[in-house]
């Protein structure tokens, strides 16, 4: 790798990352850094919303091209974890990607997920009133959490006894794709043989709707499309990516709003809509703050540099839905602005599966929070953010009525 100077280092900018992405905006929107795992060979991150769209759709820039790329991916997918999301469409290149996603983007699409608006608004109406009848409750833990898995349950088809245990299974399961140094942790691959097993025994107790998501990909399986590991693969890859994105996402808007308490007002007094505010919050509160590293199939030009076979390009997703090129509002939050779309859910043919759902479901939330618990604050002190540098959220979120201390 030539050597370069002022390496950009995610590990390195702390809980407040977004003055470090504003300023490597301002110099040109990309910058040479530490790769996001060690078995790279350099990586370029790019920042401006126009080199993120542009990295996402590059016909050039792959999860997994073949060639020399192919030994450092053996290496990365040693671990239980990654080997096994190696299988799940989230890490693969077309056409096995379309194989995959194909079966199931139709029971995924916006007019489909329009039919599950009465369901989600009742389910995170009970769960919030549930959870306010005390002084103090957990929005993570108490509201978020279990709704995006009864969420889950629903769109798969499958029963979730434990909603609790899956989600911490799977956020312990996604430390393996976060920016790293070293090799994935046990834990987290231990994590991955739990959650493995547990959907193993769904599939063989038949516990599954004719309607869900398992279901299709099973006929997937039969057929002959798919393998046994393809289902099992795919079922844990949304088992943690369905949950993440509402539930980080709506940790982080608990804490913009404590820091922008007019735009607080503005969902208490009801003046803007639960979509319209969900959408904005999406854009200043993304969850996941880089996309996974793009690999260069071939030698090539992008940003102005010249990107060798095997390295990697880093779209900042974070970043890019913070560009004043793009979003007026830019490090500021506008419940208001009536937000273009993001690059939250991604671009290109890796875009998010369940982004209509996702939009949805934050909307829910926010609508059953400041009406059944309308007034409640944040303890903004008793807060715990998730240890992680690729997804950005919260692991404890306490409420509490106006009137405590």
């Amino acid at each position: 790798m030539t050597e370069h100077r002022d390496l950009f280092d995610p590990l390195a900018i702390g809980n407040d990352p977004f003055p470090a992405f504003a300023s490597r905006r301002k110099a040109g929107g990309s910058a040479w850094g530490r790769p996001p795992y060690p078995e790279l060979n350099g990586a370029l991150y790019v920042f401006s919303h126009k080199l993120v769209s542009e990295a996402l759709k590059h016909p050039l820039l792959l999860q997994a091209p073949p060639g020399a790329y192919q030994q450092v991916r053996q290496k990365i997918t040693s671990s239980d974890a990654l080997g096994l999301l190696t299988r799940s469409m989230l890490l693969s290149d077309p056409p096995r990607h379309l194989q995959l996603r194909r079966p199931l983007s139709g029971q995924m699409t916006g007019s489909a997920s329009h039919g599950m608006i009465a369901d989600l608004r009742r389910d995170a109406l009970a769960l919030a009133r549930a959870a306010a009848t005390g002084r103090r409750f957990d929005a993570i833990r108490e509201l978020a959490i279990p709704f995006s898995v009864g969420v889950l349950a629903n769109i798969l088809g499958i029963d979730i006894e434990d909603p609790s245990r899956v989600a911490d299974l799977a956020q312990r399961m996604a430390d393996a794709l976060d920016i790293r140094t070293a090799q994935v942790s046990e834990d987290a691959n231990e994590a991955c043989r739990e959650l493995s097993e547990w959907v193993n025994h769904i599939l063989q107790t038949g516990r599954i709707s004719s309607g869900g998501l398992v279901a299709r990909m099973l006929s997937e399986a039969e057929l002959g499309k798919w393998e046994r590991d393809d289902v099992v693969a795919n079922v844990v890859f949304l088992l943690f990516a369905g949950q993440a994105t509402v539930v980080d996402t709506f940790g982080n808007a608990l804490l913009a709003l404590s820091a922008f308490r007019e735009q607080l007002e503005l969902l208490e007094s009801q003046t803007v809509s639960w979509q319209a505010a969900a959408e904005e919050l999406l854009r200043y509160c993304a969850p996941v703050h880089y996309a996974g590293a793009r690999i260069a199939a071939e030698g090539l030009q992008f940003a102005g540099q010249f990107i060798e076979a095997g390295q990697a390009v880093v779209p900042v997703l974070a970043s890019a839905n913070r560009d004043e090129a793009v979003f007026l509002a830019g490090d500021s939050l506008d419940l208001r602005s009536r937000v273009p779309s993001t690059l939250t859910f991604g671009t290109g043919l890796h875009i998010c599966l369940g982004q209509h759902v996702a939009r949805l479901e934050l909307a829910a939330l926010l609508e059953a929070l400041f009406t059944a618990a309308k007034g409640w604050r944040l303890d903004l002190e008793a807060c715990v953010r998730r240890p992680s540098v690729l997804l950005f959220g919260l692991k404890s979120a306490p409420m509490s009525a106006r009137s405590d201390p």
